[in-house]
Formats: structure tokens, sequence, C-alpha cells
């Protein structure tokens, strides 16, 4: 028998994949009785997770309409990349000093992540770049700033990289993405602090992908 707080938290995942399968599309309603039909149901977990989605800034709750999905624009990615550079370089120093980075086992994901690119896996290079980072930021041992990297990193829950980039530059854009996370590896790997908190913040956060994430 699954107790209240489960059933919440599977509402909650699964309005989530519905956003990021693109099932939910922005700025649509989401109607508390068909999520009730489909997950068999009662009304006060749907209720409850829609609330927690609308207080955590996902999805928005208004007053006597109902609760509908967001669209993520340009300007608000460009907030979030900022933020999550300070957070992430921080996390990687933390990490390098902890001594807990399992440095064979990164290296051993950025391979992987090489592998799905060169037969444009894009969906498999994401679960494994999501990898890539967690295994760094959970080394740094600081259970909150890795809490509140996630939950930021959930407004990019739709991800459609590449979608409104011309094909002739994806195999440019691709290799670059490959690259930098060889480098994060390679700093790591040298002790750089002042490098890896640069290239994470300035770099591999950089506004200028801010494109990839939009979704209007």
């Amino acid at each position: 028998m699954l107790d209240y707080r489960s059933l919440k938290d599977m509402v909650y995942d699964h309005i989530s994949a519905e956003i990021a399968s693109g099932t939910l599309k922005p700025n649509a309603e989401i109607s508390e009785s068909h999520i009730c039909a489909a997950l068999q149901i009662s009304r006060t977990p749907v209720r409850e997770a829609l609330m927690q989605l609308s207080h955590e800034g996902y999805i928005e709750h208004i007053q006597r309409r109902g609760f509908f999905t967001r669209g993520l624009t340009i300007a608000k990615v460009r907030n979030i990349f900022e933020i999550l550079g300070n957070l992430e370089s921080a996390a990687a120093i933390s990490a390098l000093d902890s001594g807990n980075l399992d440095l064979p086992a990164l290296r051993a994901i950025a391979a992987k992540m090489e592998e799905a690119l060169s037969t444009v896996a894009l969906e498999q290079y994401n679960k494994l770049q999501i990898s890539f980072h967690d295994t760094i930021n959970r080394a740094s041992g600081n259970e909150d700033m890795v809490k509140i990297i996630s939950n930021y990193k959930k407004f990019f829950m739709r991800e459609e990289y590449l979608s409104q980039t011309p094909e002739s530059e994806v195999p440019f854009l691709l290799t670059k993405m490959n690259e930098e996370h060889w480098h994060i590896v390679h700093l790591l790997e040298a002790g750089d602090r002042e490098g890896l908190r640069t290239f994470i913040r300035d770099e591999h956060w950089n506004p200028k992908y801010a494109v990839f994430h939009e979704y209007v």
C-alpha cells in the first residue's frame, strides 16, 4: 500500500516526465482530473504535487484558473546559468579538496559521452552529462549545495538539445561539448583550482548556450 508521501512523489515525477517528454507543452493547462484518472489516485496528492511544483517555480498557479506549465525564456536561462556557473565551480573545488572524487570513474563517463556524441545519441549523452556533473558535485560533500544545484537544473527538465541549431553546425557544437567535459577532467587531475573556477563559471555555463534550452 503506497503511503501519502510516496503518492505525492509519484505525481511529481509523472508531471515532470510529461513536461520533459513534451507531452505537456509550454503554457498549457495541467488537468488535475486527467492525472487522477491516469494514475488512479485521489485528488489530494495530485494537488499537493502541483503546489510543490508551483512553489519551486517549475509550473505556474493562477488563482481561480488552475495550474499551467511554463515556457523558459533566454533571459531566464541566462539567470540560471549565472547561478549554476558559480555553484558548480565551487562544488568542483570542494570535490578536489575533499579527496573523495573518483577521477577514473569521471574519465569513464567522459569516454561514454564521447561515444554517445559520435553517434549523435543526444538522449544518452544528456543522461551521461548529468551523471558527470553529479559525480563531481556529490564529491564536494556539501549536500545543501548539491540540492540547490539539482533544483535549479530542474528548470531544464524539458531538454531539446540543438533543436534550433542548423544541421550543418551540429558536429562542431557536439565536439565543443565533449571538449569542455574533458577539459574539466584535466583541470581536476591537475588540481587547478583557479582554472576550474573560471572555466566552469565563465565558459561551461556561458550564457551563449542559453538558446539551446529555451522553449516558449
